[in-house]
């Protein structure tokens, strides 16, 4: 424990130093690292209230420092009014109304706060805080360093069997128990930092395409080298995760960035999908094992084809829950008590207790039922558009930024319908912050271009839609 309190002290010291000599506006790729890095093991517990991790401690550290420090804006820079904040204060109210009415009252209530803290606060301050393109790429390159840090670790456990995160107090992780999770046809699955394998695929699927737009948007010899070596040891981590989704979300991702980007973003891909064709050739073990696991998940006989059914019995069971109750269809059963429902339902001929929810699709249409589950379809709809949006507006290599994050959130909506991924974890946090740049940084192109024409230089050529943005708020 003692190690545990010299980490988050470190933390809070270091987010309170980079304030006051820097700016607030700088804390936030600090942040970002720190939020994507911590796992759960470094948290302090608080008994009858809440676990304090290092996530919520950063939280609770930004929100004071904005309210001292983050108020006061550079001259000349956008105040731009929160995006989708209408959708996000709607599903807070429901989220609330749900709770109210959930079978685990306390825990519900105690889930619902949370979500706010750690999601929801950050958002906000950080729509309400960046003010230049190059904070923008200050926190992408932050999420890429705590993904080298993560896929370090991974490294060690692989090849040197080594788990730095032994060296901390055991704690009993929301799925995967104390361990990295595994099987016969799998073998021992990376997890590091991350609370499942599976969620430490999805981020790496996430922010893979991040890198390998830094890599044409940052000019330093040095921090190309790194996201090169990043790109690299991230792949490797992604593979040993044993996981399938997040293999097919990276796959698709990187398929998408080849047919709509351009220039060295498309050469990148292109380089690293001959890689990954080599690495196949060279080492068919490779090609087998990914062969393997894919037969194997037809085959509802083993692990990974049991795995891959109960996803789909989980739709099957949230409709039948609802079905039995009218006003729990509309409500459902509150915010995280699906597990302790001990949901009895049949399973490949036998009836099985559905202790874990594999998609958050699922979870979210029992716990806050149908007008929930519309709810936060329409935000993602939203986000999606948004999204979308910014990659047919902006202009050119501005583009090639909002292509990168629109597959990063589509990776994200990806794996909600094969993993609980929607509610917690260090995944989350990557794609709020994804959510929140995407949503805002065609005000902060506008906004430099009409500066850039103000000082006599020629100003990058922006779609009338974008001109003016920098008035909204």
């Amino acid at each position: 424990m003692i190690l545990v309190g010299i980490i988050n002290a470190l933390v809070v010291v270091a987010l309170v130093v980079t304030t006051l000599t820097k700016g607030f506006e700088r804390t936030l790729p600090l942040s970002a690292f720190f939020m994507l890095l911590f796992p759960i093991e470094t948290q302090i517990p608080l008994p009858g209230l809440f676990d304090l991790t290092t996530q919520r401690l950063v939280v609770i550290c930004l929100i004071v420092l904005y309210v001292l420090f983050g108020k006061v804006r550079r001259e000349g820079t956008p105040k731009i009014a929160v995006p989708m904040k209408h959708l996000v204060l709607l599903l807070i109210v429901w989220m609330f109304i749900s709770a109210a009415n959930s079978v685990v009252l306390t825990v519900s209530i105690k889930t619902v706060l949370s979500q706010i803290t750690d999601f929801f606060i950050p958002y906000y301050i950080a729509v309400r805080t960046i003010s230049k393109a190059e904070t923008v790429h200050k926190i992408l390159f932050a999420l890429i360093a705590a993904m080298f840090v993560c896929s370090v670790f991974g490294v060690l456990q692989t090849y040197a069997d080594v788990n730095l995160v032994d060296l901390l107090p055991r704690v009993q992780r929301r799925i995967g128990g104390l361990a990295n999770l595994g099987d016969a046809e799998r073998g021992v699955r990376l997890q590091t930092t991350f609370g499942h394998p599976i969620l430490y695929g999805a981020a790496l699927a996430m922010a893979i395409p991040i890198a390998l737009y830094l890599l044409t948007a940052i000019k330093t010899k040095a921090k190309r080298a790194f996201l090169w070596v990043a790109v690299m040891l991230m792949f490797l981590n992604i593979y040993k995760t044993g996981s399938r989704g997040p293999w097919l979300a990276l796959a698709v991702a990187l398929g998408i960035l080849i047919m709509f980007a351009g220039g060295r973003l498309r050469k990148y891909v292109t380089i690293i999908a001959l890689l990954a064709a080599t690495v196949l050739i060279v080492r068919p073990g490779v090609w087998q094992t990914l062969a393997n696991i894919y037969y194997s998940s037809l085959n509802p006989d083993t692990p990974a084809g049991e795995s891959y059914e109960y996803r789909y019995a989980l739709y099957r069971v949230a409709y039948e829950t609802l079905a039995q109750d009218s006003g729990r269809s509309v409500w459902g059963y509150g915010p995280e008590s699906f597990f302790f429902l001990n949901l009895y339902a049949e399973f490949q001929g036998t009836m099985e207790v559905f202790r874990s929810c594999d998609s958050s699709i699922a979870q979210v249409w029992i716990e806050m039922g149908y007008v929930g589950l519309l709810l936060v379809l329409i935000l993602l709809l939203r986000v999606g558009y948004v999204a979308l949006r910014n990659v047919l507006r902006l202009p050119t290599p501005s583009k090639y930024l909002a292509i990168a994050l629109l597959t990063s959130i589509w990776v994200f909506y990806f794996e909600m319908m094969s993993v609980a991924i929607w509610s917690w974890g260090q995944q989350t946090y990557m794609f709020w912050m994804i959510v929140g740049i995407a949503s805002i940084y065609p005000h902060l192109v506008a906004a430099e271009s009409v500066q850039q024409e103000k000082a006599g230089v020629a100003p990058v050529s922006l779609a009338p839609s974008l001109v003016g943005a920098q008035r909204l708020g």
